[in-house]
């Protein structure tokens, strides 16, 4: 028989002939998880191939083929970035909501690009509104001040306050309130972590029911009766793991790091499992989140003599090689300086000065929003707003907000950040999604599957 005749004999196929090894591929080949909720929606034998028995394997291969892409940007807004980055009854709470800007990339490319996301259904903090402190994934954190009228304990120093913590994911719209620490504390910091990796499934870190928030406190050396000016750190970390979660304290260690007065020691950086503060008494301190062990960095002795440590001109950011760090100097003269700690280095001879960008120098090819000042300035008021991973974004009263990448060693404008000039955190949709199938009406109520959590 020829091949003609087998053509004509062996009939019409369709993607309903394809085994599943053969449409499990086709599944791993879409761009977008997004795609994904909506390829399960198609009939159940998708569903049961994307989500059903053995689901979780299949979700585990597409994150590891489909790293999560961010599908915009929220932008806490800072009242007055002047003020110092620490908590209490004299913080300036933001006077609206955090700003959500969908990614453009995201926006062409996949249908969840167009999605406005708000905060909208968060209740309202006691004292004013709650400020976006830190994001991670789908979820952010926020933090507000609760009302101290009906404490006894906040006759203290104004800079303790009671902490209105709260988690949400602005997607599906749900929340969760992160119950009151025991005691009033001095914040430093709250951070997003990713919850147990042993109850994660499906490739997921972080999500709803599984996430941690380390609260940073700073205590006040009350030695002789009476504050000092001086302090001490502290870390608590709340977990939350399968919707139930609460506090471990962390121990005060007086004879560790000891730091200057509270407005002194503002946060530069979060790289590896590892976050930084700059002192003004010429200390970098860390915390590992991990352990909650708190460190001063190692620094040379030169770096510390001459190296501005406040919060417009010092920031850590991670390294050019796994473990390792960089340190960013705006200086005085209008020079970013960028220090590399080689490979394995943990000694305070361990840095090497990668870059160094005079930034009158380097402005030619970054358009000046004033041309009508022919003698502009780049370096008075100019100051750090923001860092990610291998960037630097700045902003300058001339040239206005342009980001520095450290690889490319490239100046470029960043329009968007003139008006957002807090901190910016990537968003991505949850992960595992809550996948939905088409349901037969005349099936068996128990038999039917559920719907999406969120819809695309």
């Amino acid at each position: 028989m020829g091949t003609e005749s087998l053509r004509l004999t062996a009939g019409a196929t369709s993607v309903d002939d394809l085994t599943d090894d053969l449409l499990e591929l086709v599944h791993l080949g879409l761009s977008s998880p997004a795609y994904l909720v909506r390829a399960s929606a198609t009939c159940k034998r998708w569903y049961r191939l994307v989500a059903g028995t053995g689901g979780a394997a299949f979700l585990r291969r597409f994150r590891s083929l489909h790293p999560p892409r961010a599908i915009g940007t929220f932008y806490s807004i800072i009242p007055d970035p002047d003020q110092p980055r620490s908590y209490g009854e004299n913080h300036l709470w933001p006077y609206v909501d955090p700003v959500f800007v969908p990614s453009s990339a995201s926006a062409s490319d996949e249908p969840s690009g167009g999605l406005q996301l708000s905060l909208d259904f968060v209740p309202p903090a006691n004292h004013g509104r709650r400020e976006l402190v830190d994001g991670r994934g789908s979820l952010l954190l926020l933090l507000g001040e609760k009302d101290r009228t009906d404490c006894p304990c906040c006759w203290m120093a104004a800079d303790y306050m009671i902490p209105d913590l709260v988690v949400c994911e602005p997607v599906t719209r749900q929340y969760q309130a992160i119950p009151t620490p025991i005691r009033n504390v001095c914040v430093l910091g709250a951070f997003l972590l990713n919850g147990d990796a042993d109850e994660a499934c499906a490739g997921a870190t972080i999500g709803m029911t599984n996430f941690s928030v380390l609260l940073v406190q700073y205590e006040h050396d009350y030695r002789n009766g009476e504050a000092n000016g001086h302090g001490h750190p502290l870390a608590s970390m709340f977990t939350c793991c399968g919707g139930y979660g609460g506090w471990y304290y962390g121990e005060n260690d007086e004879d560790g790091v000891y730091l200057p007065s509270l407005d002194e020691v503002h946060l530069a950086g979060w790289t590896g499992g590892r976050i930084y503060w700059g002192c003004e008494d010429k200390q970098v301190m860390v915390v590992d989140e991990r352990t909650l062990e708190f460190s001063v960095m190692a620094l040379p002795e030169h770096m510390t003599s001459w190296m501005e440590f406040g919060r417009d001109d010092f920031r850590v950011v991670g390294g050019g090689h796994a473990g390792t760090v960089r340190i960013i100097n705006f200086t005085y003269n209008g020079e970013l300086e960028v220090f590399g700690q080689l490979r394995g280095g943990s000694g305070n001879d361990d840095w090497v000065l990668e870059m160094s960008v005079r930034m009158e120098e380097a402005s030619p090819g970054l358009p000046v929003e004033h041309e009508e000042e022919e003698d502009y300035d780049l370096v008075t008021g100019t100051r750090i707003i923001d860092t990610a991973e291998g960037l630097v974004v700045l902003l300058s009263p001339q040239m206005g907000a342009f980001s520095v990448d450290l690889e490319a060693k490239e100046l470029k404008r960043e329009d968007g950040r003139k008006e957002y000039t807090g901190p910016a955190f990537p968003y991505t949709l949850p992960w595992p999604p809550v996948m939905r199938a088409c349901v037969d009406d005349m099936a068996p109520k128990g038999e039917r599957e559920e719907e999406s959590e969120w819809t695309i």
